[in-house]
């Protein structure tokens, strides 16, 4: 139960530090430039999980 509640914890802070993270690209730069840079991003992780799913370690 404790390495059950260790995960959440960890999901809620990484969902945070995402959402702050962008909150603040959109401060700095802008709608546009956000929507790029948060879709560069998610690029970046679906290959990064396309990789790991189809060449496990």
């Amino acid at each position: 139960m404790k390495r059950v509640m260790m995960e959440i914890g960890l999901l809620v802070v990484g969902l945070s530090m995402a959402a702050l993270h962008t909150l603040v690209c959109y401060k700095l730069f802008g709608l546009v430039a956000t929507l790029v840079i948060v879709g560069v991003q998610v690029v970046i992780a679906i290959g990064i999980a396309w990789i790991k799913i189809r060449a496990p370690d």
